[in-house]
């Protein structure tokens, strides 16, 4: 068992470690843990470089190479990652394909390293698995692909989480703050479970410090159960502003969205995937950990109190000092991700998959596109008579035959050369039978409008052709 007289303190990787969560969590387990910080971000990296009681690294968590780096020498994980926000000027994928290609990399890297447990933060799901949301269907398929391998992986399922900096307690605190009346659809009167961020650090601590917690999916819950409704009624009297409210019988996402991320002050990314999720009735279960928690929950009135300044506003999320300078380095950057996925047959490995495309795109193209092969395993892309080399892909040293093959982009007239190189891989998931297939960090040598008015559309228009391609082939095979 882990204390805080502990002589050595165990190190910790936190993705998401500049976020709401991640920072509540290295700020209340510093007694015990060294954490170790993975970020995309050079301007939260270089921000906290002078950060005490935690390393600070630069890490693409797309890059497989990467993170299995990062995590070396870290005996625990928290796993925080969500792929709701952008992280390339052009995303060219579903975020439940991006978040199962990030939760597959995490968990291959942390096997390779030598993590003994990682901790994931998932939503709760609610009794009916028929019909989820999105964004909850993703949520457990991330716990499954985490689950899959060796390591002891644990899921803590939370709902909406307040705390000073949180993104849904901020919003919610803006729309009552901001709106005269409001008009609240279907999906407002839907049960949902809120709690505290410090007794979610409390659960982090507790499933690393017991051993007999470690490994299993425990719901949290805090707060008395309430609608949505009910929140924001219940927030208007705290900040002593009554609502006037009219109730809507139908959900209307695609429109309540846009005005729900217009005056609650976050991201439409945000809002769409949360609206969604709350059309389920979300109630934390009971079980052993909520027992051991029982007598420390944190009330929601306690909540709201520490979370908003003197005149009743939202305290700023710890990312938020960021985030301007990130989305400027991303547009100047002009780099693509594309992420899509395919069908999966049982023999094929993702050599095979590679070497499908080519002939594929040969026999698709015949006459206009050839695939060239040379011994080394350089590819390239052929435009017919001429000759001329649209793109070209090296191999990396980092590919698998069986489970993963990659490229580095190193040339043709249709990609600019940059450090480092974008990649195209192709990656079996077993765990989930299919197979990735991914672009990252792809810069085009067009003019940005026009590549993405033309080049852009065609490359998504040949990987879903090749997709229904590998679907038919999968049919086949189990004929």
């Amino acid at each position: 068992m882990l204390n805080s007289e502990t002589t050595h303190k165990p190190l910790v990787a936190v993705s998401g470690a500049s976020g709401f969560v991640g920072t509540h969590l290295r700020a209340e387990l510093a007694d015990v843990f060294e954490f170790r910080a993975l970020s995309r971000s050079a301007s939260a990296v270089e921000q906290n470089a002078h950060d005490s009681g935690t390393q600070w690294r630069q890490c693409d968590l797309y890059s497989l190479p990467q993170v299995t780096n990062a995590l070396e020498g870290c005996e625990y994980a928290f796993y925080l990652v969500h792929s709701m926000a952008p992280s390339s000027r052009l995303m060219q994928s579903d975020f439940e394909d991006t978040d199962l290609l990030l939760a597959d990399n995490f968990v291959r890297a942390a096997e390779a390293a030598g993590v003994k447990h990682i901790i994931y933060l998932s939503g709760l799901l609610p009794d009916d698995d028929e019909g989820l949301s999105p964004h909850l269907r993703s949520r457990r398929e991330v716990e499954e692909v985490l689950r899959s391998r060796s390591v002891t992986v644990t899921v803590l399922r939370a709902g909406l989480i307040f705390g000073s900096g949180g993104s849904s307690f901020s919003m919610l605190i803006n729309l009552v703050r901001r709106l005269p009346i409001m008009l609240l659809p279907a999906w407002t009167g839907s049960m949902t479970h809120t709690v505290d961020i410090l007794n979610v650090c409390q659960a982090f601590r507790l499933c690393l410090e017991e051993a007999s917690f470690a490994g299993g999916i425990y719901d949290l819950g805090g707060h008395t159960p309430m609608s949505y409704r009910e929140l924001i009624f219940k927030t208007g009297a705290l900040l002593n502003r009554p609502v006037r409210a009219f109730d809507l019988p139908v959900n209307c996402f695609a429109f309540s969205k846009h005005w729900v991320a217009l005056f609650g002050g976050v991201a439409t990314t945000l809002v769409g995937p949360l609206q969604e999720s709350l059309q389920h009735d979300l109630k934390a279960k009971p079980n052993p950990l909520l027992d051991c928690m029982a007598g420390d929950f944190i009330s929601f009135e306690e909540s709201f109190a520490k979370a908003v300044d003197a005149a009743g506003r939202p305290r700023p999320n710890p990312r938020s000092q960021t985030q301007l300078a990130d989305k400027r380095v991303i547009k100047r950057a002009r780099r693509v991700r594309s992420v899509q996925r395919m069908a999966y047959s049982d023999e094929w490995t993702a050599a095979t998959v590679t070497r499908e495309y080519g002939l594929w795109l040969s026999r698709r193209f015949r006459g206009l596109l050839s695939v060239d092969t040379n011994e080394q395993g350089v590819v390239r892309f052929l435009v017919g008579g001429v000759k001329l080399c649209l793109l070209e892909l090296t191999p990396t040293p980092f590919s698998e035959d069986a489970e993963r093959c990659a490229f580095y982009i190193t040339g043709g007239c249709l990609s600019r050369r940059v450090d480092p190189p974008g990649r195209l891989e192709f990656r079996v998931v077993k765990s989930r039978n299919c197979v990735v297939a991914s672009i990252h960090g792809f810069a085009p040598t067009l003019p940005w409008w026009l590549y993405a008015n033309t080049q852009a559309l065609a490359h998504l228009m040949v990987m879903r052709a090749f997709g229904q391609h590998l679907s038919r082939i999968a049919i086949g095979a189990r004929k």
